[in-house]
């Protein structure tokens, strides 16, 4: 019994090794050369550490940063790197060169918190435009020109564009605002909502939601308090797809004689320190999406109806054969109803251009009904438009 014992904590802590070297590091074989043995050990230590970095950001962003990646992150190399085996090492014939081959441990987790640091992973991603976009929930929802509510947004606006996210400007809030209430809309769900995200040019769409209340009772004649409810949701506007969301609530002791000038304004406090803390929850999930987009490709949903069997295979040679095509899950292939996801790393425009090209150059006639955000609906040309005046959100 007591040998079975050590053997299933033999595997559970085998398990948990897997877990953690395949999660925050990265195991490289890699050469080395110097002088001497160790200075061929330090220049193997680095090819290590930039395989590492390779696996966290392309080349054209290390070329870019090069000076950068330099001075901060492989002038220190040898401290990601925590194990290495030496496999094998020798003098070159003439005496002049020492060669070093080595397994290197590389920790990439700690690469990644300092290439935050300094700010490439977000040069990497682009430096995403976003809005933050106030929906209240419920009849309690708190108005959206109160003083807590602007204190919330604008605390959450700080820690994104603290992070390297640009801020759109208000004016571009102000107009979502309006186009939702010319409508006579009272409920917005996430595809129009996006849809208007993406008219201002977003890449970022948040959306939050705030609640306050006073506590009146109790047996304490001079405190009372304020508690304050924080609601926020990432959407990606180019499919609607919810990224991450987080909530919270914090309660503050006041003083019940104080008047409501005073309790809003303890209110603002609180949902200013809440709203803070609830993006900072937020902002690893929504940055590690972006990442995601850099590394295994934007997600584009493509429609095309009336074409035969013989041009849907076409088409698809056409993606797979794109410069930057990544993967693909196709969704639909009835007759004359075909529909597929598209993983492709670069941006909408250079993928809009090299689909129509591609498609243009293999005979493919095609009308389009809509191309907006990431999604793309086409039809054989000369047959009967099947979206009729649809757009799909």
């Amino acid at each position: 019994m007591k040998n079975k014992k050590i053997m299933m904590a033999c595997l559970v802590l085998g398990v948990i090794l897997l877990f953690v070297s395949t999660g925050y590091s990265k195991m490289v074989t890699v050469v080395g050369q110097g002088m001497d043995r160790k200075s061929a050990i330090a220049d193997a230590q680095r090819a290590a550490v930039e395989q590492g970095i390779g696996a966290l950001i392309d080349s054209k962003t290390r070329v870019a940063n090069f000076e950068v990646l330099q001075d901060r992150i492989y002038s220190r190399a040898s401290g990601y790197v925590t194990n290495y085996n030496i496999l094998s090492e020798g003098k070159s014939p003439d005496g002049s060169i020492y060669t070093v081959s080595m397994r290197a441990d590389v920790q990439t987790a700690s690469i990644k918190n300092d290439l935050k640091a300094i700010g490439i992973l977000m040069a990497q991603i682009g430096n995403p435009r976003f809005m933050a976009i106030y929906l209240p929930e419920t009849r309690s929802s708190m108005h959206r020109d109160s003083r807590v509510v602007r204190a919330a947004e604008q605390a959450i606006n700080g820690v994104f564009a603290r992070k390297g996210f640009i801020v759109l400007d208000k004016m571009f809030v102000n107009n979502v605002y309006s186009e939702i209430e010319q409508a006579g809309r009272i409920d917005v769900d996430m595809d129009n909502l996006s849809a208007l995200a993406l008219k201002y040019k977003a890449d970022l769409l948040l959306v939050y939601d705030v609640h306050a209340a006073s506590k009146t009772g109790g047996s304490s004649r001079y405190f009372g308090g304020v508690i304050v409810e924080i609601a926020l949701r990432a959407v990606a506007p180019a499919t609607a797809d919810l990224i991450a969301q987080k909530s919270g609530d914090l309660y503050v002791k006041t003083m019940k004689a104080a008047g409501n000038y005073y309790e809003n304004m303890q209110a603002a406090k609180v949902a200013d320190k809440l709203g803070k803390a609830i993006a900072d929850a937020l902002i690893e999930d929504t940055l590690a999406y972006f990442e995601r987009a850099v590394h295994a490709g934007t997600r584009f949903d493509l429609w095309f109806r009336n074409f035969s069997e013989q041009e849907t295979y076409i088409i698809v040679d056409v993606i797979e054969g794109m410069t930057a095509f990544k993967d693909k899950h196709i969704r639909n292939e009835s007759p004359g109803n075909f529909q597929l996801d598209v993983n492709y790393q670069g941006r909408k425009f250079d993928f809009k251009r090299e689909l129509y090209r591609g498609l243009k150059a293999q005979g493919i006639l095609f009308d389009t009904q809509q191309a907006k955000g990431n999604r793309f609906l086409l039809f054989k040309k000369g047959s009967d438009n099947p979206f009729g005046a649809i757009n799909i959100n």
